[in-house]
């Protein structure tokens, strides 16, 4: 069993523990469970170490096809529809194929708070009924909320919970076991990444950033990190609007100003503007730290993906 008290977690997380399902059942989780039944919608033999026939798994974005990577093994074959080499995540049109992949999928991970709103779609016109993960709305949060889920750590944590319950749900009951095993290895992995925010958020707290875009801020919530971008600005990016010339001058008063410590860029868009924030950015000697929405292909995996940004934030704030 991983002990709670040695964890350096920056919010409170679920426990593991050897019956992972009795955890799983008082855990706050959205999961719709499919009609398939947990004894017969695996079929195949086994592969790898894992006890019986892998289910198949579709995961709209990267960031939860890593992680349900990780917490599958070989008990699943994991596909991942946007991945960081497809376009904006928010905009894409599912192709038969990927739609296909959706309805042989025994497991579906969405990110929800209408991040991902062509998935919903997708499953509405399937004609099978997968078990169905939203991992963005683990904790409650609605559509209107940040929806960039995985840069949440409680959230990132609670979804895992919720993934591993869906994939035992899915499998024959001689998986069970495997499925908690891997959720404790994968929670013991995540060591690097809460050391990584305990040590920004001990050093940072309360310092100003700001941001091109808001990709970073439940993170940047996460590490105790003010937020000065000018809040027009950034309600016109996240309706997908050009933010008024007001609202860029004000930005650039905030940069030229010296009014945050760092501005945080994603560098995933191809946006003139936001290049050119971060030119202002160096000029006026604020660093800039680059994040994106999908994990990069050097990345090995999520928490690798997540510490090597964190651990350029601590750079870019002396820490």
């Amino acid at each position: 069993m991983v002990d709670p008290a040695a964890r350096r977690s920056p919010r409170p997380a679920p426990r593991a523990g050897t019956v992972l399902a009795a955890i799983l059942a008082v855990a706050l989780i959205a999961v719709g469970l499919g009609s398939c039944s947990g004894d017969d919608s695996a079929s195949g033999s086994p592969e790898g170490d894992c006890p019986v026939a892998p289910v198949s798994v579709v995961a709209t974005i990267g960031p939860w096809g890593s992680i349900a990577e990780e917490l599958a093994g070989d008990c699943a074959h994991v596909t991942t529809i946007v991945d960081g080499s497809r376009g904006d995540p928010h905009d894409v049109e599912p192709t038969p194929a990927d739609r296909a992949a959706i309805e042989d999928a025994d497991v579906v991970i969405t990110n929800g708070l209408g991040y991902d709103a062509w998935a919903d779609d997708a499953l509405a016109a399937a004609s099978s009924k997968p078990a169905v993960v939203v991992a963005g709305e683990v904790t409650g949060q609605e559509t209107g909320a940040n929806p960039h889920a995985w840069y949440d750590p409680t959230i990132v944590r609670e979804a895992a919970v919720a993934i591993t319950q869906a994939l035992q749900e899915a499998s024959p009951t001689e998986a069970e076991e495997y499925y908690t095993s891997r959720f404790q290895t994968w929670e013991q992995s995540l060591a690097p990444y809460d050391a990584a925010i305990e040590r920004v958020r001990t050093g940072a707290a309360g310092r100003p950033y700001a941001a091109t875009e808001p990709v970073f801020d439940p993170m940047a919530a996460a590490l105790g990190l003010l937020d000065v971008t000018p809040s027009g600005f950034s309600k016109s990016v996240s309706n997908g609007a050009e933010p008024s010339p007001g609202d860029v001058a004000a930005f650039d008063a905030v940069l030229s100003g010296g009014k945050a410590a760092v501005l945080i860029d994603n560098s995933q868009t191809d946006s003139a503007m936001a290049r050119q924030l971060a030119t202002r950015a160096t000029g006026s000697s604020v660093p800039v730290v680059e994040v994106t929405e999908t994990a990069p292909a050097s990345a090995t995996s999520f928490v690798a993906w997540q510490v090597a940004q964190l651990d350029a934030l601590a750079a870019a704030l002396g820490l």
